[in-house]
Parts: structure tokens; sequence; C-alpha cells
């Protein structure tokens, strides 16, 4: 009996042990750009338009879009790569090879495919709030969802 119960207690141990630990990444530091952003303005020179269904979400080096449709209750995705160096965020979002996906114009993103980069500089970036730039009049303004 006494020996069940120290099993039962190293298996549970080993369980959580490896549960909580295969879930880091890059050595457990996961910088503040790893989550889900909510876009919430988007600026054009003096134009601001006020968002809240369109989220970019970071994960290692993929980059998930994705278009919400409330109305009808659908999310479009689409996904792509990114790189982070310094203040420049760079991505592209790849279509299926068996699609020929066009982005939808409110995204206000390159075309599909890795020909198309989306170059932007990092504003601002802390745990809560992201901005960032492209060009002299474009403002993307985020939350951390």
């Amino acid at each position: 009996m006494k020996a069940k119960a120290i099993i039962y207690g190293l298996l549970l141990s080993l369980t959580l042990g490896i549960t909580v630990t295969s879930c880091t990444q890059n050595d457990g530091y996961i910088g503040p750009i790893f989550g889900k952003w909510q876009l919430i303005e988007m600026w054009e020179g003096e134009t601001m338009t006020p968002h809240d269904n369109i989220y970019y979400n970071f994960q290692t080096d993929v980059i998930l879009v994705q278009l919400v449709h409330r109305s009808v209750n659908v999310t479009d995705a689409y996904y792509g790569n990114f790189v982070k160096e310094g203040n420049e965020l760079r991505f592209s979002l790849v279509e299926p090879s068996q699609y020929q996906v066009v982005l939808p114009a409110e995204l206000n993103l390159e075309p599909m495919g890795l020909d198309h980069v989306n170059v932007f500089h990092i504003e601002k970036l802390t745990s809560s709030q992201m901005i960032l730039t492209r060009g002299e009049n474009e403002h993307f303004v985020f939350r951390k969802f």
C-alpha cells in the first residue's frame, strides 16, 4: 500500500514537471511581442479608423493574422513567418499553393506570398501596448488581448 502511494506520488510529480517545463520557448524567456494583439486604431495621416476585429498572434517565429466577422461568427486566418530585429518587424503571409487567396483590403497588408514582405517600425512595445508604423503616415495601435 505504501509502495503504491510512493509510485503514485512520483508519477504525479513527473507528469507535472514535464507539463510545466514543456510549455516554455526560448529558454523560458517570452518577450513582449509574443501572444495575441488586437488592432484598435489604424491611422493614415490624420485620419483614424477604429478597429476591433483584427488580431495579430505571435509565437516563436510564426504569425497568425485573424479577421473576425462577428455578424456571421466566422474568422479568416492567415499564417506566415515573422522576424523581429531591433525595432523592425517583418512578416510574410503565405497562401496555400492550391488556393488563390486575396487578402481583404481591411487588413491593409501586402499581398500574400514570400515575395511580399510587410515591414513595420516598432514605435512602442510594452506588455500591454504595441504601436507599429509603416512609412510616414501609417500607424497601427494594438492592445494585448
